[in-house]
Order: C-alpha cells, then sequence, then structure tokens
C-alpha cells in the first residue's frame, strides 16, 4: 500500500538509502569486533566489562536491522 509522501519530508533515493544500510551494516560489524576485543582485554585484566556488552548489543542491532533492510 502506498501512501502519500507530503514535499515538506525529505525522502533520500533508493540508492541512498542502500548506501546507509551498507555503511551502517560495517559500522555494526566494526562495534562488535570492538566490543569483542574489549571482552577479550578486560577478561585478562579480570575487570567486568559492561562497556563491551553495549557495543556488542549495538552493533548485532545494526546488522540485523539494516541486514533485513538491504535483503528486503
Amino acid at each position: 500500500m502506498d501512501f502519500p509522501i507530503p514535499d515538506v519530508i525529505p525522502v533520500p533515493n533508493p540508492q541512498a538509502m542502500q548506501m546507509i544500510s551498507i555503511v551502517s551494516l560495517i559500522v555494526g560489524i566494526c562495534l562488535v569486533g570492538a566490543g569483542v576485543a574489549l571482552l577479550l582485554l578486560n577478561k585478562r585484566k579480570g575487570k567486568k566489562s559492561t562497556l563491551a556488552w553495549i557495543f556488542i548489543c549495538m552493533g548485532i542491532l545494526l546488522i540485523v536491522n539494516h541486514g533485513i533492510q538491504l535483503i528486503f
């Protein structure tokens, strides 16, 4: 179902939306990698690593969200 979008709302073209999704997917992968690295570094030191888990969770959310957008 197509709803009319008012002219005052800026909507990027499909190519720009695809590029945004690809960049967000790459950022998500980098966040997961940084989170795992922080987790391993803090594990060696014996510290708790809340920031690492935040990075990992945010990265996974970005990957899932923008991966689904790229599929559909």
